[in-house]
């Protein structure tokens, strides 16, 4: 097989499938603010770079391979690399669900600013998560295990030997983790400010003529803002300890489809 047969043409292609796919779903990879041209040239660069290291046995694509089976494989392909990308996102996800819920009882889900990442509006506190999450990521060497990842992937599944129903499992073991990690983010806020508004409902019951409102909700903010200066030195270490769940949920991915 010469290195620029059909076969080899065809191997290539389904190899870039693949890697465009991660790139355009996972974690920094997938940044809105990155232009869609830049994220194609990489994708290229990464294609040329995989290449060589793809196993060539039982990888080649048949010349007489039918519009419908080179489809069915371009779709394979396609959901296998945004399956891995998706693993990543579930964990972002969680990340800023927590500072959703610390927004809800703070008392500051109603400001709204557009999220640079994913272009989309959210709370501030979880824009504040999602961008420090990503910072994390890549302090970790994130993208790098990444990259590490998605060439592994061609050994333990093959191009066009992904059976993306069996990632179903794993999928909802990784949603369950997205409450999990929402959850743990934003205990703090929850247990300290229940506990606050547990005091104002008495505190309305013995002086029923106090405007509780007008007094509850300056209170709520200033003591939810001086929990993040609190806890904002500890979540790059709590990051850390997600992220590491993170590889764990993508290599399980990896052997469930394979």
């Amino acid at each position: 097989m010469t290195l620029f047969s059909v076969e080899m043409i065809l191997t290539g292609f389904l190899i870039f499938v693949r890697v465009s796919a991660l790139v355009g779903s996972a974690p920094f990879f997938s940044n809105g603010s990155i232009p869609v041209r830049v994220k194609i040239f990489f994708a290229i660069v990464l294609t040329v770079m995989l290449y060589p290291i793809v196993p060539i046995q039982g990888a080649g694509v048949p010349v007489d391979v039918s519009t419908l089976e080179l489809v069915i494989l371009i779709i394979k392909e396609l959901l296998v690399g945004t399956a891995m990308g998706l693993v990543g996102q579930i964990i972002f996800a969680g990340l800023q669900m927590g500072g959703e819920l610390m927004s809800v009882n703070v008392g500051l889900s109603f400001a709204s600013v557009v999220d640079p990442v994913n272009q989309s509006q959210g709370s501030i506190i979880s824009q504040l998560f999602g961008l420090l999450g990503i910072l994390v990521f890549i302090g970790i060497g994130g993208d790098t295990l990444y990259i590490q990842a998605l060439a592994r992937s061609f050994d333990i599944v093959p191009i066009g030997g992904g059976h993306i129903a069996m990632a179903g499992p794993s999928f909802i073991q990784m949603a369950t983790y997205l409450f999990v990690v929402g959850v743990q983010m934003a205990a703090p806020f929850m247990i300290v400010l229940f506990l606050l508004d547990l005091s104002f409902a008495i505190f309305a019951r013995i002086m029923p003529q106090a405007n509780i409102f007008f007094i509850a909700l300056p209170l709520k903010l200033g003591i939810g803002i001086i929990l993040l200066i609190l806890i904002l030195p500890y979540t790059p270490a709590a990051f850390d300890q997600f992220f590491q769940k993170l590889w764990d949920f993508l290599d399980r991915l990896i052997h469930a489809i394979s």
